[in-house]
């Protein structure tokens, strides 16, 4: 597929904007995709391309794609890539969660992987600021002992100045590839209940408490959630943080691993299918609409 359109910043950022979780998600609730496949056409410059344009939907995505990978590695390229080749790689989906957008404290994990360990991803692409870095990591280790920095190779040398030695770094390679520089050291100095149990949903702190000392606290509404912090912070902060993690591996979807491993959807939209748990009917939308003819 050749285009002889000079893709400068503003096309890019349009066009990421459509290689997006929310874009994908849309393309799996309408099928009425016209929208969206007259502005995936104008900023891959359709129009000039001569030959072997893309047939399909899908074919034209992937194409996007490949633009975005060489020019401009947005958030959801780095995510979609930790996914593909490092989870899918080396984890099962069966026993392994990989949340994304995992609020901690006053921060946002980018994904956060728990199965039999647990560790924070936080991505800075090139098109990141550095700032905030620090208090980021400080927000992550209240609840989870790994955390790894997941950049490209060409800001390695960056970053490595300011995280401190027990971070992990992952790297995006030039070649495309997810490659561990170095590995996390589990740190554990800083883990604080209160933090695991604000990022939990109520059932889950609930079923948290019931786990760890076999009963709930009586006591009215209004003070339900701090006689449950109560009994937390007096248990060993470890062993609250292994039945944490037990709680957030609760979360994993049979039915969207399925999907995921058979095959039929495209490397470049895992991410956001992995993550918006699709049933049976969005499921086959988005495969009927990726398959749609584009030179009818």
């Amino acid at each position: 597929m050749q285009s002889d359109l000079t893709y400068d910043k503003a096309n890019l950022r349009e066009l990421a904007s459509l290689v997006s979780h929310a874009s994908f998600k849309k393309l799996s609730s309408s099928t009425n995709q016209s929208s969206y496949i007259r502005k995936m056409k104008k900023y891959v410059g359709w129009n000039e391309m001569v030959e072997n344009k893309p047939n399909q939907l899908g074919d034209l995505i992937a194409h996007s794609y490949q633009i975005l990978e060489q020019n401009y590695r947005h958030e959801y390229i780095y995510k979609n890539k930790l996914l593909n080749e490092y989870v899918l790689k080396n984890y099962s989906l069966d026993d392994t969660i990989l949340l994304n957008e995992f609020r901690v404290g006053q921060s946002i994990a980018d994904t956060v992987l728990v199965n039999g360990t647990n560790k924070v991803f936080e991505i800075k692409t090139e098109l990141d600021s550095p700032e905030r870095l620090v208090s980021q990591l400080n927000d992550y280790y209240r609840a989870f002992t790994e955390v790894y920095l997941f950049t490209h190779v060409s800001l390695l040398n960056k970053y490595l100045r300011v995280l401190p030695a027990y971070v992990g770094v992952l790297i995006y390679t030039e070649e495309g590839e997810v490659s561990e520089y170095r590995a996390a050291v589990k740190y554990t100095a800083c883990l604080d209940a209160s933090y695991m149990m604000s990022s939990l949903r109520k059932p889950e702190y609930s079923r948290l408490i019931k786990e760890l000392v076999g009963f709930l606290p009586d006591v009215t509404p209004v003070f339900y959630y701090r006689a449950c912090l109560e009994i937390l912070t007096e248990l060993p902060v470890e062993e609250v943080q292994a039945m944490y993690c037990h709680i957030l591996k609760s979360r994993i979807d049979p039915q969207t691993n399925l999907y995921l491993t058979l095959g039929d959807v495209p490397s470049f939209v895992n991410f956001s299918f992995y993550q918006a748990k699709y049933n049976k009917k969005s499921y086959l939308t988005l495969i009927n609409n990726l398959s749609k003819n584009l030179l009818l």
